[in-house]
């Protein structure tokens, strides 16, 4: 299968409020961004693409034998928009031409690949729109965003992420319930109870 789909994962991030790097916590027997990252590999028609920023040395060690492209954002500082202008002005330079980018985080770990065929099915469906993931009273990432939308996505900066190009255009988008696979871990106890969750 052709790969039309850019996938960018973003784990920039210090993880101050967790006391160390997230990306490298405990999951599933492995650290929690190479469990991610086998998990979407599964998903054939994406291209992933992983950008990081803090503690680089260290977390591109633990994922450089992984079939990824693994992309430094240098103001990974300013916030997450900075990432995401870093990961898509990178597939717009591409020699190969991709319909459209998929945006995930890293610390989402119960977004199952269900709701990413989802996703993914439901921009096939339409494929100019913004498909996106519903949590509680926010809509955000995962999300589905057509190459239309490449040049606005380029050129987010300091901590506009995607939701910004997703307000600012909430005509074109379409929401899927994320239920409760969207909590993410910013600290540790929050960490903790999603481990909890992983054993029950």
């Amino acid at each position: 299968m052709v790969k039309e789909i850019a996938h960018i994962i973003l784990a920039a991030g210090a993880s101050t409020r967790m006391g160390s790097p997230k990306q490298l916590l405990p999951w599933k027997e492995e650290s929690l961004i190479v469990s991610e990252i086998k998990k979407v590999q599964k998903l054939s028609q994406l291209e992933t693409y992983v950008i990081l920023g803090a503690n680089f040395d260290l977390i591109n060690k633990e994922i450089e034998h992984l079939p990824v492209r693994i992309l430094y954002n240098q103001s990974w500082q300013s916030g997450m928009g900075t990432s995401i202008s870093t990961g898509v002005r990178h597939i717009m330079s591409a020699t190969k031409k991709y319909k459209a980018v998929l945006i995930s985080l890293i610390d989402q770990p119960f977004i199952d690949l269900v709701h990413f065929n989802n996703l993914i099915k439901h921009y096939a469906e339409n494929p100019n729109a913004i498909v996106a993931t519903a949590m509680q009273a926010k809509i955000g990432v995962p999300a589905i965003f057509s190459s239309i939308y490449f040049e606005e996505l380029s050129e987010l900066k300091e901590d506009f992420g995607a939701r910004y190009i997703i307000k600012k255009y909430e005509d074109k988008v379409i929401t899927l319930d994320g239920k409760n696979k969207t909590d993410d871990m910013d600290t540790i106890e929050q960490y903790r109870l999603l481990i909890k969750r992983l054993k029950e």
